[in-house]
C-alpha cells in the first residue's frame, strides 16, 4: 500500500511540476477624440503593432470596435497574448511600451484595459 501511495505522490509532483501556467490575454480599447485624423489613428495602430517585437508577446490582433449605441464613437481594440501573467509586467516595463504610451495622447479620449486568463 505504501508503495502505491508513493507512486501516486511522485506522479502528482511530476504533473504539478510540468503544468504550464495559464496564458493571459491583455485587451486595450482606445476611444479617439472626434477631431482625430485617420493618419493620427494609423500612427497609434502602427505603434501597437510595433509592440509585437517584445519577446514576451506571443499573439496579437486588433480591430475596430462596433458600438451599436453610438455609431459615431471611434474605438479600436488591441489584444495581446502572453504565455503567463508575469509576462505582462515585463511587457509593461519594456522601453518599447514606455515609448508607446506617449503616442497619440492628444487624440485619445479614453483608454480601458482588461486582462484575463485563458481557460483553454
Amino acid at each position: 500500500m505504501k508503495f502505491y501511495l508513493s507512486i501516486l505522490f511522485l506522479l502528482g509532483i511530476n504533473l504539478f511540476a510540468s503544468a504550464k501556467p495559464q496564458r493571459l490575454k491583455h485587451v486595450v480599447t482606445i476611444t479617439f477624440t472626434s477631431n482625430a485624423s485617420d493618419a493620427q489613428i494609423k500612427e497609434i495602430d502602427d505603434s501597437f503593432q510595433g509592440l509585437t517585437k517584445i519577446p514576451v508577446v506571443k499573439g496579437y490582433e486588433w480591430g475596430t470596435a462596433v458600438n451599436q449605441k453610438d455609431a459615431t464613437l471611434r474605438q479600436h481594440v488591441y489584444a495581446f497574448t502572453f504565455d503567463q501573467a508575469s509576462d505582462l509586467e515585463v511587457y509593461a516595463k519594456s522601453k518599447e511600451h514606455q515609448a508607446h504610451i506617449k503616442v497619440g495622447a492628444d487624440i485619445t479620449a479614453g483608454v480601458s484595459a482588461t486582462d484575463y486568463l485563458l481557460n483553454n
